[in-house]
Order: structure tokens, then sequence, then C-alpha cells
């Protein structure tokens, strides 16, 4: 936390320099918020503590979330027990009026690093209400319905990436906006038996169309994208990426909400830690086309008591030359009941089901039990 603050000041240092209004007063501030002295920039301190008990009765390679596509499709057995506390989680957020707008700062981080180290997970600056530049979640992706299950990882063939990015937001009208972005590739792909390395020439370019209402929202987004490989004898194969992904959420009541989302395209799996490219029956890359259905629903039964139900299917569409290993297809579920005992805090239990088939037919299933209470600071 030490550390998180000294850097919120540097950086809020930095940009008090350029700094044109008048200072407020801290008892204007919202609640939550302090005032760097001397300066007019504000900043907040939060996040939260989250404990996870976890009991799997089939094997699975993620024993810290559940990310079926590390599922076993071997027949193995066993069962297996973990506490950890990794997903806890601390923000620097900063806002200071200028000339140009108000310049926004945000840092974030959880302990899913190595050994349980701190990790980053978002980092940006927010120049007025079009620019934004940093790592966040990728303009692809909808954000806004990120499952709200116990579990870490979410489904396997749901959109899920934090890129670092430059982005440019256009308003349409009050209630809808566009933004396009320019984001980090990544390489991950089949390489082709000849010797040679993978490239990401350009960076990848994402859109998105939101429109949002009382009744909810409705989200198009789109991709496009290029990977090259290039051989030691100087030889290239280039490889066009693209995919759509449509989403949105319905409310329903006064707080419960349906969420669905449907992605398809050829490297999609590039937004989910999946390959972009496999191989053809000649040896040639060749983008593998992805398949990805979700859909949510969370119910209040009271104040104090709320669950999830969320189901999701993903299909990769494999190349002639994937080894039989490869995955194929994978299913996700969950179901959660939450008790909100004080405000800001919960205490849950969830169960998860998940399944994995490879390209050779091969498949896994795995079962889990998860046990957490999470307390929200500011």
């Amino acid at each position: 936390m030490r550390h998180l603050l000294i850097v919120a000041c540097v950086i809020s240092s930095m940009i008090h320099v350029n700094a044109q209004t008048t200072t407020p007063d801290a008892e204007e501030l919202p609640p939550g918020w302090w005032l760097i002295p001397k300066t007019n920039t504000q900043f907040k301190i939060g996040g939260y503590v989250k404990f996870d008990m976890i009991h799997d009765f089939n094997p699975i390679g993620s024993t810290d979330y559940f990310d079926v596509a590390t599922i076993p499709t071997d027949g193995s057995e066993g069962e297996r027990t973990t506490l950890h506390a990794k997903e806890t989680r601390l923000y620097i957020d900063t806002k200071t009026p200028t000339k140009v707008g108000v310049l926004r700062t945000y840092i974030e981080g959880d302990f899913y690093g190595t050994s349980g180290a701190f990790r980053l997970r978002h980092a940006f600056v927010d120049i007025g209400d079009k620019w934004r530049a940093g790592q966040w979640w990728s303009n692809f992706m909808d954000e806004s319905i990120i499952p709200s299950t116990l579990d870490f990882e979410k489904p396997a063939a749901y959109v899920f990436a934090r890129h670092p990015m430059l982005r440019y937001t256009q308003a349409l009208s009050e209630d809808a906006y566009i933004a396009v972005a320019l984001e980090n590739p990544n390489e991950r792909a089949q390489a082709p038996a000849t010797p040679g390395v993978f490239e990401s020439p350009y960076p990848d370019l994402t859109g998105r169309y939101r429109i949002t209402k009382d009744w909810g929202h409705f989200q198009l987004s789109a991709f496009a994208a290029q990977i090259r490989y290039r051989q030691d004898d100087g030889q290239t194969q280039d490889v066009g990426l693209y995919g759509a992904n449509l989403s949105g959420q319905f409310n329903i009541g006064e707080k419960d909400k349906l969420i669905y989302q449907g992605v398809y395209g050829p490297g999609v799996g590039r937004f989910r830690g999946g390959l972009s490219t496999g191989l053809d029956a000649n040896g040639n890359l060749e983008a593998i086309v992805d398949t990805g259905v979700t859909l949510g629903y969370q119910h209040y039964w009271s104040s104090a008591f709320s669950s999830l139900l969320v189901y999701n299917q993903g299909t990769n569409n494999n190349t002639d030359g994937q080894p039989g290993t490869d995955l194929k297809h994978t299913n996700y579920f969950a179901a959660n009941l939450l008790w909100h005992f004080v405000e800001n805090a919960f205490a849950g239990v969830e169960y998860l089901r998940g399944t994995r088939e490879d390209k050779s037919e091969q498949d896994g299933t795995a079962n889990r039990l998860q046990f957490s209470v999470k307390y929200k600071f500011n």
C-alpha cells in the first residue's frame, strides 16, 4: 500500500504542472477521495480482500482458478483442496483538473503473480473523456458483463483480456458511443516445421459500438490483426485474423440482470489465451476459427441473498495440422449463492463444472466446490 501511494503522489505531482483550475476544498470532495496537500489532485485508495477455499473432486491443472482448458483428458483421477487469498486487490485512482480536461490515472494489481507476488492488472492515463493510454480491458470485450462468479478465471470461451492500448472514444449521443483502439498483439500460435520465429508487424485494431438505456445495454465489437512467421531463410507467411463480439445486458426488476455474449472469428482465441493459428494439411499457417456463447442470470432473493447462474460453450475449428491433444470443445457452468451479511461484504459458495474435449475426441470433466469471503473497501 505504501509503495502504491508513493507512485500515485509522483504521478499526481507531474500532472499538477499543467493544472489550471482552482484547488478544491477538501470538504467538497466525494466520499473516499482525498486531496494531496498543496495540489489540486484528488486520490482514492481502494480494493478488496478475498479468501477462497476450493475443493476439486477431479484433477485440473489450475488449482487457484477454474480454467477448463487445463482439465486432463487422460482419464486420471484425484482430489485436491486449496486455500488462498491471491485475488486480494489494491488500486490507486487520481483525478486532476487541467486545461485539457480532467486527467485521471489508475493503477491496480492483485497477488496472482509468481508465488503470490503482487502483479499489475491495470495502469492507464485518461485525457479528458476521449483518450486512454495504458493497460485496460480490451476494447473488443464487454467489461460490464464479466460474470460475478466466485471463480477468478471466468468462462473459457468468454472474451476476457487486458491489453496495453491507445484508445479513442467518441460520444454519438447521451447514451451511445464508439471507441477504436490499437492494442498489443500476441504471438501464441502453432509453429511450422521450418525453423523461424513469429512476428507481430502491426498492433491489433479493435472497435466497438455501445448503447446504454434503462433496460440495459447492447454492444457490438470487432477486431482485425495479422500474425507473421519469418523462416530462417527469409521467407514469410502472413495470416489475417478478425472477429466479432455481440454482447449485452437486460435489466430485470430492481436488481436482476440477464447477460449474454456471442463471439466468432478466425483468431478470436488470442483474446482468451488460446492459439491464433494452427497448421493446414501442408504444414502452412491457417487461422483457427473460434466460436463462443455465454449466457448468465443474476437474481436477488432479498437484500441479503443473491445467486448467479452462468453457462458458456466454446468450439475451436481445429486445423488439419494441429496435434490431437489440442483443445477442440469446452463447457463451463457455475452456480452460486451469496450472503451479503454487511455492506460491501459477502460470504458465498459456488459449484463449478467444466468439460474439455480434444481434437482426438478424448475428453475430461472437472467438478469443483468453492467457498469465498470478500470485503471491499472504498
